[in-house]
């Protein structure tokens, strides 16, 4: 499945018009047109000039033939069709030999696999990398120019501004600008502390502004997720929800909250449990619903189906490929982390993050949730810092918030 035309025209545009066209040796059939090509990728590596003697010199094999071969059977390609056409016509029928290569390997592999869903979303990735070939490949210059539309975008756009990942947390959006895409956030903080609530909040606001979320939770079940969601938006206490024990407007309160969440693009996945089943699940959503923020309810209690020397190296490997994951799939995604116990009698430092010093160097952003005054006793509504103690690209802060906890909502105060 080629078409020999397209390829000479395509090596001609290269070698004598100078065109650059993202193209490989896959995107030819024909043995000679792949050694050519090769051969000229080789020479722009080098920073070389592509002709006929310096694609001639490269190519191991009788030389004399190369040359009397582009000679006769490219250099004639200068007329017919448009380079555009030919480009894309190349990359089409590329595509159609890789498809049947795919077909192929799944129709070999399948009976023998086990891991089937993984093995499906592998497949997917792989179809979707084909799809995505065929674009010109970028010069600094094209990304200069990109990064300084984007730029004068955003000047246009003044108070306009995309707040579709902003937190709802007034003092750390004005540091942060929100979540942002290709990065990660850890927020860490000791049991009791609000960790899972405060993320909660910030995938609800998000999922309102119409931003898939997905929520995997290795310590509650998806009922205890979506009570504590309901809690908050009916402003009801989350301990009636749990023994039933309603009055009429709060039964009213409870069903006008479910109303209100019930077709928000939140998903909630509480069976998977190692990192490779997470990345596998976050893939799907990606592909299937467009996920735009994913939140890990705990990092310490995700396994590695790897088989590895230490604990240190498994959380190692989970960070990073939560990391990969933000820029991969174009998301931010927030990691919560149990602290170590030192961090409940002094303000948590980064070497609190407890188990492997990856986590802090992996992530972008790590915010850590404690009390303003430990000496106090524990109550149902209290003060509590939210520390930004790493943003990768700006400065730090220190937001005071109120923590309701029979609400599971905090409340914006004031900025130390």
């Amino acid at each position: 499945m080629y078409d020999e035309n397209i390829e000479k025209r395509v090596l001609y545009c290269i070698i004598f018009e100078n065109e650059q066209l993202n193209v490989n040796e896959d995107d030819f059939f024909i043995t000679k047109h792949k050694q050519i090509i090769n051969a000229i990728k080789e020479l722009k590596r080098k920073k070389q000039e592509v002709n006929l003697i310096s694609i001639n010199n490269l190519i191991k094999n009788n030389n004399s033939d190369v040359i009397k071969y582009i000679s006769l059977n490219i250099a004639e390609y200068n007329y017919g069709t448009s380079t555009e056409y030919a480009y894309r016509e190349l990359k089409r029928l590329s595509k159609k030999r890789k498809l049947i290569k795919v077909s192929k390997e799944i129709q070999e592999n399948i009976e023998t696999e086990t891991e089937v869903e993984i093995y499906i979303e592998k497949k997917i990735k792989q179809l979707n990398e084909i799809n995505q070939e065929g674009e010109k490949e970028k010069t600094f210059l094209d990304i200069v120019c990109e990064t300084s539309d984007l730029i004068e975008k955003k000047r246009i756009q003044g108070t306009k501004f995309d707040y579709k990942y902003f937190t709802g947390i007034f003092d750390l959006d004005k540091v942060t600008n929100g979540l942002h895409e290709e990065e990660l956030t850890i927020i860490g903080a000791r049991p009791g502390m609000g960790k899972t609530t405060f993320a909660l909040q910030i995938g609800h606001r998000i999922a309102e502004k119409g931003t898939t979320v997905g929520i995997i939770s290795l310590e509650m079940s998806e009922t205890q997720i979506v009570q504590k969601l309901i809690s908050k938006v009916a402003n009801v206490d989350s301990n009636k929800l749990r023994t039933g024990n309603l009055d009429m407007l709060e039964q009213q309160k409870i069903a006008e909250a479910e109303g209100k969440i019930s077709d928000l693009p939140i998903f909630i996945n509480t069976k998977v449990r190692n990192i490779q089943e997470i990345e596998t699940y976050a893939r799907k959503l990606k592909n299937k619903n467009n996920l735009g923020l994913l939140i890990i309810d705990y990092i310490q209690l995700v396994k590695s189906a790897s088989k590895l020397n230490s604990r240190e190296q498994e959380v190692a490997e989970i960070s990073r490929t939560l990391k990969l994951l933000s820029l991969e799939l174009k998301i931010p995604v927030i990691g919560l982390c149990q602290l170590n116990r030192n961090a409940a009698r002094t303000e948590p430092t980064l070497a609190d993050l407890r188990e492997s010093g990856a986590i802090e160097q992996d992530a972008d952003n790590v915010i850590f949730i404690y009390k303003e005054n430990d000496n106090e006793e524990e109550k149902i509504v209290e003060n509590v810092i939210v520390d930004l103690q790493k943003q990768r690209a700006g400065g730090l802060t220190k937001v005071i918030l109120k923590f309701d906890k029979k609400i599971s909502e905090f409340r914006n105060l004031i900025r130390r």
